[in-house]
Order: structure tokens, then sequence, then C-alpha cells
């Protein structure tokens, strides 16, 4: 048993060991030193249950590592990122939306030999469209500003829009037309005249 006078106990000491005992003086720093720490507590709670809500930024703000791809699926993507661009062979030259515009003017730069008789050009042995290519535009000489030069009104978004308003291009495409169709009866004609011959027979 343990007698505590006041010899035993110093009054300038906040805490006495005695025989295992702590005895606390200033019970008032203590309990706002609790209320502080549960106040933090709360805080981090609070934060803690903050970012448990998932928002679509999520794997942004939080780093979350991404999941690991086979080998197969990196080959995919790989080909994929590589199919953009006809590589570094050409510049990097990318493959254009292919719109409706762009598929007439592709078209007529194929039938590009039947608008012109007296032009030959190599005959194109491509099926379908090209995947990769890109438009340009002709800059004018300034030398051949009222020669050789279109004027503005006259310049027109598409090459099918072109040869459209094109009155040479026009009128042989009427001649051309009228020759065609001329051929095709007078063949249509043989045939049925052919075959009333083999009934008379």
């Amino acid at each position: 048993s343990l007698k505590l006078t006041s010899s035993t106990i110093d009054p300038g000491l906040s805490i006495k060991q005695l025989g295992g005992l702590y005895i606390n003086f200033n019970a008032d720093k203590l309990q706002s030193n609790k209320k502080t720490l549960t106040q933090i507590k709360e805080k981090k709670k609070n934060e803690i249950m903050q970012k448990a809500i998932i928002t679509p930024d999520f794997e942004k703000n939080y780093c979350v590592p991404p999941y690991r791809e086979s080998k197969h699926q990196l080959q995919k993507q790989r080909r994929k990122e590589r199919q953009k661009t006809a590589g570094d062979g050409w510049f990097g030259m990318k493959a254009p939306e292919l719109t409706d515009e762009l598929k007439n003017d592709l078209k007529a730069l194929k039938m590009r030999a039947g608008m012109d008789p007296k032009r030959f050009y190599k005959k194109n042995d491509r099926d379908g469209f090209p995947k990769y290519f890109q438009i340009g535009t002709i800059v004018d000489n300034p030398a051949d500003f009222y020669h050789s030069r279109i004027p503005k009104k006259q310049r027109k978004k598409t090459i099918v829009e072109e040869l459209l308003a094109d009155s040479e291009f026009r009128r042989y495409n009427r001649r051309k037309y009228s020759e065609i169709m001329a051929e095709k009866t007078a063949n249509a004609a043989g045939k049925k005249f052919r075959k009333k011959k083999k009934f008379r027979n």
C-alpha cells in the first residue's frame, strides 16, 4: 500500500509516476487534446468517405493502374495505330474520312480516260477507293493573273462540280452518249433480225 502525501507529490510536475500509476494534474488539457484528436479522426473519415464515391474522373485523380492486357490484344492495338497512317515512308500520310463528295471525285478520277478523247491515261487496275491519299489546292502563278487563271466565281468545291460546269465536257459527253445509244439500238435490231431469220428456216 502506498500513501500519498504533499512531500511525495511534486506540484511543479504535470505527471508523477508512483509505483506504476500515473497521476495527471492537467485534466482540462487532456480533454482538449481528446477533442482535437476526435475532430482530426472525423475529418479523415469524411475525406475517406468522399474518396469512396466513384466519379467519372476517378481513374485520373487516383492513378488507378491499367489492367494487364494480353500480348495478342497489345499487338492488335499497335496494328490499329499503324493502319491510321501510311507510315514513315509516306511521311505519316493519314487515311481521310470518305464522304460522298470525296467518293464522287475519286470515281471521276478513275474514269478520267473517258473525259478527254485527246489525252491518254494509264489503265487503273485498282478495285475500290485508295485508303491513303491527300487533297491539295493548285496555287495560281501571279504572272498568269489575266491569262490562265480561273476567276473565283467560276471555281467549284469538287471535281464533279467543275466537270458539270465545263461546257466542252458536257458537249462531248452528250455526243458520246448519243453514239453509245445508237450503237446499242443497232445491235438490238440486228439480234431481232437474226432471230426472225432462224425461225423462217
